[in-house]
């Protein structure tokens, strides 16, 4: 089933979109200055995370700032992230905020957020900033779930380093489109140590087969490249693609943000996480806004706040 054009230009579309209202979020939150120079030149070679010494608990001096770009977490070259660790960091004070990009799992890159990750690192010891890479799908490849077991491994990556960075492994997910519907399924499905601490969902797919058949015009198409067939096709794997079906009591602190009027991925996907999430006990915000799948002008200072004050809230 081909993808038309027409829905190519959508998905990418609004891929862009997104990268600049969402990440547009980051710049009221964060208060104060501009964009910070970078620490990091391109002259001084930057360690691999393998190479990172564990650092004494009694040092004097405090650690400094220290960027890992392109970090594999696997072998195929869609398997990289950054991570900057702030200056001065510690166990007790630094805690870890990922972002997961959008684009209709078939695009876009985790450059999207690295503007908006500059302006907020080396501002003070709270967070080490991760933002993922992860295999999208092209011509057949990369079908789920290659995508969840990317984000997986990407968290077990850091997570498993948290001694050696110097921080603690109390995690804040953040996701767009694509991205939210990759930040809902670790939180819900693979929340195992209890490292996720808060997970923040913009614009959001939360049950597949809902959006293969309630999406609009091109989307079904999308829905079956992403999952490698239809429902009827793959039915199993449209279930545990689906972080709804794994929503528990033991799912962390989540925030939905949605527009009312998404065609993309409908409100109706929010408006059911909700529930489910309502049901389980979980503690939980629905923010919706007038509009379609990006977050107008007038709204981004109201969800750059909610979302902040979420991640931060939950992840001491």
């Amino acid at each position: 089933m081909p993808i038309s054009s027409v829905t190519v230009r959508r998905i990418y579309g609004s891929a862009l979109l997104l990268s600049v209202f969402s990440l547009a979020l980051v710049i009221p939150a964060c208060n104060k200055p501009a964009f910070l120079a970078r620490e990091v030149h391109d002259s001084i070679p930057v360690p691999s995370a393998d190479t990172v010494e564990t650092i004494p608990q009694d040092t004097v001096k405090p650690l400094a700032v220290m960027e890992l770009l392109n970090e594999h977490y696997g072998k195929d070259s869609q398997q990289v992230m950054d991570i900057y660790l702030p200056a001065g960091r510690s166990p007790d004070e630094t805690r870890i905020m990922v972002f997961i990009h959008g684009g209709g799992w078939m695009g876009s890159d985790k450059r999207d957020y690295t503007p908006h990750i500059d302006n907020m690192k080396n501002r003070n010891a709270q967070y080490a900033y991760v933002n993922i890479n992860y295999r999208l799908v092209k011509d057949g490849k990369n079908v789920f779930p290659a995508a969840e077991e990317d984000i997986n491994a990407a968290l077990a990556y850091v997570w498993k380093r948290v001694d050696s960075f110097h921080i603690s492994p109390a995690t804040g997910l953040i996701g767009t489109s694509a991205g939210a519907h990759l930040a809902a399924l670790q939180a819900c499905k693979h929340n195992e140590k209890g490292y996720i601490r808060a997970a923040v969902c913009l614009l959001g797919v939360y049950d597949m087969q809902r959006f293969y058949d309630e999406g609009s015009a091109g989307v079904p198409a999308l829905a079956a490249a992403v999952l490698g067939g239809t429902p009827e096709q793959r039915t199993d794997l449209y279930r545990t693609s689906s972080p709804l079906f794994y929503v528990s009591e033991k799912t962390p602190p989540t925030l939905l943000i949605h527009g009312t009027e998404d065609t993309l991925a409908r409100y109706s996907q929010a408006l059911a996480m909700d529930s489910v999430l309502e049901k389980a006990g979980v503690v939980h915000e629905l923010y919706s806004f007038k509009g379609w799948h990006a977050i107008p002008a007038d709204k981004i200072v109201d969800a750059a706040e909610r979302m902040f004050d979420f991640i931060a809230k939950y992840t001491k």
